[in-house]
């Protein structure tokens, strides 16, 4: 399983490289079309409205660094909660693949985003696969994934609070 522990980080940066570099441009280009045409859509976009590439940058960085303790916890210690927390994770940040592809289908556009969940999903699958092979499914393992993929919803929440905090401190 220590293989493939290292796969995800690297699997994750790859694809937020895009996204930090298009998501401001690209939200301030297209947030009136997509809100005239999705109403619903404006709270979501309009946490990202005003954000920089600086602090977008700095939200990613704080994914990271979570993913990055999640993943040396994982593989350097034998606490029995972490390997499903770990793979819950990876099924959150998979499942996030496919969102933003529904998303670019649902408004027939391209992106920031698009293009890197497209190459991410074939080795997230796979990724996925592999590491069922070796995670047995106990109650702690089931647990440890309900809590990471919980995690990666509360997380991303708490990353873009800290980007936008970094855009007030630094603007």
């Amino acid at each position: 399983m220590g293989k493939y522990i290292w796969l995800l980080p690297v699997i994750f940066m790859f694809h937020d490289m895009e996204e930090i570099i298009g998501i401001s441009g690209w939200i301030r280009k297209n947030y009136s079309r997509i809100v005239d045409r999705f109403p619903a859509a404006e709270r979501i976009l309009s946490t990202y409205k005003e954000i920089t590439t600086a602090g977008m940058a700095v939200a990613v960085y704080e994914e990271l660094l979570v993913l990055l303790i999640i993943c040396l916890l994982t593989d350097l210690t034998e606490i029995p909660i972490l390997p499903g927390i770990w793979f819950g994770v990876l099924l959150g940040f998979t499942l996030h693949l496919f969102i933003h592809i529904a998303q670019a289908m649902l408004i027939r556009s391209y992106i920031p985003a698009l293009i890197t969940s497209i190459l991410s999903i074939p080795p997230s699958i796979w990724l996925v696969v592999r590491s069922a092979a070796y995670i047995p499914m106990d109650a702690r393992i089931i647990l440890g994934i309900i809590v990471g993929i919980a995690g990666v919803a509360v997380n991303l929440k708490f990353a873009h609070m800290i980007g936008q905090w970094f855009q007030r401190m630094t603007c």
